[in-house]
């Protein structure tokens, strides 16, 4: 399954065809593919529903309805991912997961930054994502599993411990919301929006924001014209 929008890029902006020109828009750059762009929307999607069937729900454990779509979306969120795995590009998720979660070397050095000199600015050059990002993400991932083990004890306690359930939902909505006024409203990371619906940013806000992983993507882009001709030119003396 290829995840990019255009055949001539891979997954994770490399050429496929590296003889052809690296980008139809030169003022763009490749971000996400189409596997890592629709788990993300499924997770967003039965993330969503999960809080608000749960807040709705409360300590009302007995209304089945609001407690089945409850726990389907729970189960749907998992499966999806799994189904990303199997049936998607599986390397692609891996490397989301990475970029996403792992810290890099420009983590610590804007911690040492931050600790060193507090109010100067860090001029770090981050990857994919930043430390900001890469929090929310882990907070994210944590409420999800307080949510699901705390759900697992109010169920088997006929909702009788349903307050740290609850309060798990409104940390996770919280959360949610922070992640989608980001995304939508926050003019400074607004353009990333685009990478995550059609698969590419602007290159300009790319640079500005994530000037490594730019950088990183334009060096193996350039490396596999350079091994494609190597090989177009070894066929030629064949």
């Amino acid at each position: 399954m290829s995840d990019s929008p255009y055949t001539d890029l891979t997954d994770n902006g490399q050429l496929r065809y590296p003889s052809r020109s690296v980008h139809r828009d030169s003022n763009t750059i490749f971000r996400f593919g189409l596997t890592v762009r629709l788990l993300h929307w499924w997770i967003v999607a039965t993330f969503a529903t999960a809080l608000l069937t749960g807040l709705a729900m409360g300590s009302e454990m007995e209304n089945g309805n609001l407690f089945h779509m409850h726990v389907a979306a729970v189960i749907a969120m998992g499966s999806g991912f799994v189904v990303a795995l199997i049936f998607g590009n599986t390397m692609a998720v891996f490397r989301f997961v990475r970029d996403a979660f792992l810290p890099e070397r420009s983590d610590f050095e804007f911690v040492a930054r931050i600790v060193s000199r507090p109010f100067h600015r860090t001029g770090i050059r981050w990857g994919k994502f930043n430390l900001g990002q890469k929090g929310l993400a882990w907070m994210m991932l944590a409420s999800l599993t307080a949510i699901i083990i705390t759900g697992i004890n109010s169920w088997h306690t006929d909702g009788d411990a349903a307050g740290p359930h609850t309060t798990a939902v409104i940390i996770a909505l919280i959360l949610l919301g922070v992640h989608v006024f980001m995304a939508v409203v926050n003019p400074v990371t607004r353009p990333a929006l685009p990478g995550m619906v059609f698969g590419r940013v602007k290159r300009s806000w790319a640079l500005h924001h994530h000037a490594k992983w730019v950088e990183d993507q334009d060096r193996r882009s350039a490396r596999s014209a350079v091994q494609s001709q190597s090989r177009t030119s070894e066929h030629d003396h064949d």
